[in-house]
């Protein structure tokens, strides 16, 4: 039995969103709790610079769109967690079962990591995802019914784990007959899964597949490139779109299933698990030219030009290593966000300067008209103030604004000039290198996703490949 529940992440006032971010994921991490990080994975980032490519990506978001909210009311990740029933599964299996609820819930468009907890009684994951979708354009949408959503996937994958399932209740305010037939309807889906996966095995071309569904009693139905089932004869009313299955139902997806070998030969990304040290320009062109079912399925979100521009970003940058890109992304995030923090600085203290100068010239100028009210009579000073009441607003605020700046001595309008000028000339320098570093820091995120991408397909793959194979072997 798993259960799932999410968790909106907001900022800290007055905290950075970088060192919130680095506060939480490092529990997440948490050594202690994690099999000294054992029971760690990440999607589209690493897990150790995880926080530092959160933050860049927030803040290109800001950068490009210009929307920026209150800290209270920003939203700069979500925790999923997933508990799992005590000695029902294994860490490493918590840890693939997080990884692929919190791919197929966010479609693969935020980064994550997953960190599997094993310090109670019962294993669970946290699951942290970025509320920035991976270009940098949008942001999670929290819809009223997200929590349904996730318990519905993550029920979904129990039951192909052979793991038990919360039964649903009967919800308050809803009649039974409607809850019945969502019920029943959710059987459809399971059913036609069912059939699904143990039909595609025996056909070797989707016309075959197609063929053979008609023999289970299927009747079947493309709209606008839509695959659509419904059971015939045992009282299925509406059809069932097979997108609406998972990420492998498609019709992209189950025709790329039809061409998978039984069997592959493990690659080498048991060595990038073991030290990260891969021949990137090696592995990518054997995807390139190999064009398997995984290069298949990645071709689906990406394209060939973006593969290529990949291969040629590695080329031309002389990066080889898998540890070299991750340490460059990570850098290059990090001198992004020193610079960013260095062009606030120079705004905060160019609004101060300007700020100081307007008070030294407002004092200069209301000057004569505040001594005249001091040495007025009591009886004069009312008529006094409500005549020149503009000029000795200015003033007081002068006096207060010099007070807040605790010196005795004040700079000189001239000086002040030639700092704001200054700051100006500084501002605009680190503007370049803010865009600069932005671009840097834009392409190393996207190469770095699209390796990590393909590695991870073949990661999964094997995964999918050595399970066959130990439920071959325990038949």
């Amino acid at each position: 039995m798993a259960i799932s529940k999410i968790k909106p992440r907001h900022a800290s006032e007055g905290r950075s969103i970088a060192a919130v971010l680095k506060d939480r994921l490092d529990y997440d991490k948490n050594p202690e709790k994690t099999k000294g990080g054992l029971l760690v994975s990440s999607y589209q980032c690493s897990a150790d610079t995880a926080w530092q490519e959160f933050t860049v990506s927030k803040q290109i978001y800001e950068a490009t769109t210009g929307r920026r909210r209150d800290p209270d009311e920003d939203v700069i990740s979500y925790l999923l967690i997933q508990s799992f029933r005590p000695g029902e599964i294994t860490p490493k299996e918590a840890n693939r079962l997080g990884y692929q609820l919190a791919l197929e819930f966010t479609g693969g468009q935020h980064q994550f990591i997953v960190a599997t907890h094993i310090d109670k009684h019962h294993i669970h994951c946290h699951i942290e995802f970025n509320s920035t979708t991976l270009d940098c354009t949008h942001k999670f949408n929290n819809y009223w019914n997200t929590y349904k959503t996730i318990q519905q996937i993550n029920d979904r994958l129990c039951q192909e784990h052979k793991l038990s399932v919360i039964k649903e209740p009967k919800e308050k305010g809803k009649h039974y007959a409607e809850w019945a037939n969502e019920k029943r309807g959710s059987s459809w889906k399971a059913k036609l899964r069912r059939t699904i996966d143990r039909v595609l095995p025996t056909v070797s071309s989707y016309e075959e597949f197609l063929a053979a569904m008609r023999r289970e009693g299927y009747e079947i139905q493309t709209t606008r490139n839509i695959l659509s089932f419904r059971l015939s004869g045992e009282g299925q009313e509406r059809f069932t779109r097979t997108r609406t299955l998972g990420t492998d139902y498609t019709e992209e997806a189950l025709k790329s299933r039809i061409g998978l070998p039984q069997k592959r030969p493990r690659r080498r990304t048991a060595q990038l698990q073991n030290n990260g040290r891969i021949n990137l320009l090696l592995d990518i062109q054997s995807h390139l030219q190999g064009r398997g079912p995984g290069y298949e399925r990645w071709l689906k979100i990406h394209n060939l030009k973006e593969a290529a521009r990949t291969l040629n970003y590695l080329t031309e940058h002389d990066i080889t290593e898998y540890d070299v890109l991750t340490a460059q992304t990570a850098s290059t995030a990090s001198e992004f966000e020193k610079v960013s923090a260095s062009i606030k600085q120079y705004e905060h203290r160019i609004e101060q300067v300007a700020a100081l100068k307007t008070h030294i010239i407002n004092y200069a100028k209301t000057h004569d008209t505040y001594m005249a009210y001091r040495k007025a009579s009591p009886r004069e000073k009312a008529a006094f103030r409500s005549a020149h009441e503009a000029d000795l607003l200015l003033h007081e605020a002068a006096k207060r604004a010099f007070n807040d700046l605790g010196t005795k001595k004040l700079p000189t309008v001239k000086i002040l000039q030639a700092e704001y000028a200054d700051l100006l000339i500084k501002k605009k320098t680190a503007y370049e290198d803010f865009k600069r570093l932005r671009k840097e820091s834009q392409e190393l995120q996207t190469v770095k996703a699209n390796v990590d991408a393909l590695l991870r397909i073949e990661q999964v793959q094997d995964y999918e490949q050595e399970k066959e194979k130990n439920q071959e072997q325990g038949r």
